[in-house]
């Protein structure tokens, strides 16, 4: 368990962008209102909300998976889980969440074990993919129901301390930071009546159980070899809930898909990944500086960011922090330097990542309803991908058109048609291709007779008639 130390090429264009990024930050489209832009959609799946005397049965569940290769308890998985939550709470639904991890960061399950400890409808843990170790336990300990497959270990909670810049770990024995965790394990196992000693030795003697011990110890519940054999023995089960009793009688899952942005977050707090954004952010800065190529400082900037999210520094702030110089260089590319150039693709570039990391929360009073949320986010997916097209078009002509060797423009070989009297030693006009041209003749030719252009000199073209041209 780990502490965290952790194009414009017109007006339009970039109207349109800014347009579309203000909306989508005034109006969140993940995570809001009880609903995700994520969330499944329903498949006539309809409200749990049936009685028996006093219990609620539960016929529905969302299954949520936190398998490798996200497997690891981090921010980009804790927002992930809550939005789940959040959308199983307002349907009624049970949670059932398929768990195969080493572990984590120690904030992101502390904000996931209160979560499930305070929920509203059951949750049920399921160590489907063998381990669920460190952090893991720890999300899974406030879980109404744990359910292990044969082969499956829990426990080794010690927590410990990771530098992303070194790669080194130091396993953590201070009792200012042990403390709390045991706290934390203890009021876990407590409130679901399982083994507190035992989820006490899980941290300060990185206890690990098999699934057969864990069940013997009571830490676990169940021991189920697949999700059918899980939903057939959670069947009849009455478990407790902060909203009251809940009766499983469970005939339907359906899977909550991860968000992008989520997803965005767990890469960027990958240890390798963080480390090289930081890294490539840093230097760059210090050769845009050194160098005097100012315009690489925002890619760079970029790359900084982006590491930060990964040492731990809030991702909303970052989001803010993008789109803000997003903003202001797509407003440089179109009242100082309009046109097409690097500074805003890199504006539209920082604008779109700011987007996808936006604030996944927002609070309740502020939430628009579900379905204008979808619609905005429909809008906004046609607007940027329409935009994004134009702009890859302009590119590719832009490039093609640079690419391309220069031709040029001769009149030789052409036909024309004289307007003055031409000779050999009288200059006058000949219209060829809808220009006018000085030209002189070695033979007289009349105004009105057609001629080939046989010469260029200089600006004044050297002519023949047409018909003796042909005939030579």
């Amino acid at each position: 368990m780990k502490v965290a130390e952790r194009l414009p090429v017109a007006g339009a264009c970039a109207a349109a962008v800014i347009l579309v990024t203000a909306l989508t930050l005034v109006f969140p489209v993940i995570s809001v209102a009880g609903g995700s832009a994520g969330a499944p959609t329903s498949r006539g799946m309809p409200l749990g909300r049936l009685w028996l005397g006093n219990v609620r049965v539960i016929r529905y569940a969302v299954v949520i998976h936190v398998t490798p290769p996200w497997g690891t308890i981090d921010d980009g998985v804790k927002d992930y889980i809550l939005s789940a939550l959040k959308y199983a709470e307002s349907h009624n639904y049970a949670l059932i969440m398929c768990i195969s991890s080493y572990g984590g960061l120690l904030e992101a399950a502390f904000a996931i074990g209160d979560a499930f400890a305070r929920s509203t409808v059951p949750v049920i843990a399921y160590v489907c993919g063998g381990k669920a170790l460190s952090a893991a336990t720890m999300i899974i300990l406030p879980a109404n129901i744990i359910a292990l497959s044969p082969n499956s270990i829990i426990g080794a909670m010690q927590p410990i301390m990771y530098n992303p810049l070194t790669g080194s770990i130091k396993f953590i024995n201070e009792s200012k930071i042990i403390n709390p965790v045991v706290a934390k394990a203890t009021y876990f196992a407590r409130i679901r009546g399982r083994n507190v000693t035992a989820a006490k030795l899980f941290v300060i003697k990185s206890l690990v159980l098999t699934a057969r011990q864990a069940v013997k110890e009571h830490v676990a519940n169940l021991i189920v070899n697949s999700m059918s054999d899980l939903l057939n023995k959670l069947r009849g089960m009455i478990v407790n809930t902060t909203a009251g009793p809940c009766k499983l009688e469970i005939v339907e899952t359906m899977n909550y898909p991860c968000s992008i942005r989520d997803r965005f977050i767990s890469a960027l707090e990958n240890p390798m990944v963080g480390g090289v954004l930081m890294t490539i952010g840093i230097l760059g800065t210090i050769f845009a500086l050194v160098s005097g190529k100012l315009p690489i400082i925002p890619i760079a900037l970029l790359f900084l960011f982006l590491g930060l999210v990964g040492s731990g520094f809030n991702p909303n702030i970052i989001s803010i922090l993008l789109i803000a110089i997003g903003a202001v260089m797509l407003a440089v590319e179109l009242f100082v330097t309009p046109g097409f150039g690097v500074i805003g693709i890199t504006g539209i570039v920082l604008i779109a990542i700011g987007v996808a990391l936006s604030p996944a929360m927002v609070p309740a009073g502020l939430s628009p309803p579900t379905g204008y949320v979808r619609g905005l986010q429909t809008i906004a997916a046609v607007v940027g991908g329409g935009l994004g097209g134009l702009t890859g078009f302009i590119l590719y002509k832009v490039i093609k058109a640079k690419r391309s060797k220069p031709e040029e423009f001769t009149p030789v070989g052409k036909i024309g048609r004289a307007i003055d009297d031409i000779g050999p030693d009288t200059k006058g006009f000949v219209i060829v291709d809808g220009e006018y041209w000085r030209a002189v003749s070695d033979v007289h030719i009349k105004a009105g007779t057609k001629v080939v252009v046989e010469a260029m000199e200089g600006a004044v073209l050297r002519v023949r008639p047409l018909e003796e041209h042909r005939s030579s």
